[in-house]
């Protein structure tokens, strides 16, 4: 079955910047779409926003666990889906979808599952077809779960860290 795979570090988000994470399973339909979606948003809005993925079948729960530590108490009681009843505290479905800005005074803004985060990105980026097209909260098909890149750690976020290693050898 293979171990789990590494955790890997969130460093500061840049100054004015908006980091979607996206963490679950590397075969799901959800993860697909929450995944293909963060994307769309990064590559339409570049100067506002970067990503960070982490998919691993076996690690999600141990990623899931240490995020929800993380969190404001204000935003456990918030709904994660908008199907199964679950609070953020509650939540145990993949994906997992957050935000975080602030630099080194890390912000957290739970989104929840793929549903609440295509719900959040369809009213946020009302006028983009691109990201329109992936934000339905309805279950997307199945062969999302084989159709998206699960490189982990993956994401723009490491163009920034691979700029920042560069710089300072």
């Amino acid at each position: 079955m293979g171990s789990a795979v590494p955790i890997p570090s969130r460093p500061p988000v840049p100054t004015g910047m908006t980091r979607i994470c996206v963490a679950g399973g590397s075969i799901s339909h959800n993860v697909g779409r929450a995944q293909k979606l963060a994307a769309a948003i990064g590559q339409a809005h570049p100067d506002q926003y970067e990503t960070w993925f982490y998919f691993s079948n076996k690690g999600f729960r141990d990623l899931l666990v240490q995020i929800k530590q993380e969190l404001p108490e204000s935003q456990l009681s918030q709904p994660s889906t908008k199907d199964k009843g679950t609070t953020v505290a509650d939540h145990h479905s993949m994906p997992f979808v957050w935000l975080e800005t602030g630099g080194d005074n890390k912000e957290i803004e739970v989104k929840g599952g793929r549903d609440m985060f295509c719900e959040w990105a369809g009213n946020q980026f009302p006028n983009d077809q691109a990201i329109q097209a992936l934000s339905g909260v309805e279950a997307p098909p199945l062969k999302e779960a084989f159709t998206f890149d699960t490189t982990t750690p993956g994401g723009t976020y490491l163009a920034a860290v691979n700029k920042q290693q560069v710089e300072e050898e």
